[in-house]
Formats: structure tokens, C-alpha cells, sequence
């Protein structure tokens, strides 16, 4: 398990240690899965245990029975509020982003920052009814043995 709590989430903790932790803090339900995917259990969470008023719902994946992923899904979905997310990755990780160049990137827009434990990625993609904006961290670890075991 990382050390980092990311909004009230520990990546990398089993399954029972989050119902433990979090309980009925906030309000999740098990997501039904897909027979193809192989990432194991998906949950919706109202908000975040942190308590956040920004984020609107957050996604988690688990595999191997702990938690792999965390998207948190942005009530503010506009251009500024990407770049305030990401210049405070930036002040907090001490990384600059890769970003595609305008030219693959249409849509949407995206930066990824690398480090040591997890991978950060920042998106806003311009759909409509509304836009959407989330911040993916993910396990690097956990990842890495998902993609040995599906091969992709």
C-alpha cells in the first residue's frame, strides 16, 4: 500500500481495509462488470471520504483485491480548472506533465505526470451535454502485473 492518501484513498489497499476505513463515510456501490474486464471489482463513491466539494463522484478499480485506480470525476469542468489541477500536481510532485500536442488532441486534453509508486493523468474532454474533467492515479505496481496478466 502507498503511504500517500489521495482524497481519503490509499492505492494499493485491499478491499476489506478500504470498507474498514471508509465504511459509510460516504455513500459507494459495486459497479457490475464486464466479463472482459479483468481489473476485478469497480466502485462508484458519492464524493470522496476526504470530504471534498470539488469532485463530484470518484471511480475505483481493484485488482488482485486491492485498490488499483482512483478517477475523481470534476463538478468544475473548465479550462482553468485543468490548469489549477494541474499546476498543483506540479507544486506537489515536483514533475512536469507529457502532454500530446494540439495537433492528436481535439476533443479533449490531457497531461500525464510519471512517478516513482503511481501515474497521475489529468483530462478534460469537450462532450456534450456538458464537458467532463478527472484525475486518474493509478498504481504502478498493480498496473504493471494487469498488464502481464491480460497482455495488453
Amino acid at each position: 500500500m502507498l503511504e500517500e492518501e489521495i482524497e481519503g484513498f490509499c492505492l494499493g489497499e485491499t478491499f476489506n481495509g478500504f470498507k474498514e476505513r471508509v465504511g459509510l463515510s460516504v455513500a459507494w456501490t459495486e459497479i457490475p462488470g464486464s466479463p472482459y474486464d479483468r481489473r476485478g471489482k469497480m466502485i462508484a463513491v458519492t464524493g470522496t471520504p476526504s470530504g471534498s466539494r470539488e469532485i463530484e463522484m470518484s471511480r475505483l478499480a481493484f485488482f488482485e483485491d486491492r485498490l488499483m485506480e482512483v478517477v475523481f470525476y470534476y463538478r468544475r469542468n473548465t479550462f482553468s480548472q485543468l490548469e489549477t489541477l494541474r499546476d498543483q500536481i506540479v507544486e506537489k510532485y515536483g514533475v512536469e506533465p507529457t502532454s500530446p500536442d494540439g495537433t492528436t488532441e481535439m476533443a479533449y486534453k490531457t497531461y500525464r505526470f510519471t512517478l516513482e509508486e503511481m501515474s497521475v493523468t489529468i483530462r478534460r474532454i469537450t462532450k456534450k451535454p456538458k464537458a467532463e474533467l478527472y484525475v486518474q492515479y493509478q498504481h504502478k505496481e498493480l498496473l504493471k502485473r494487469l498488464k502481464e496478466k491480460t497482455g495488453r
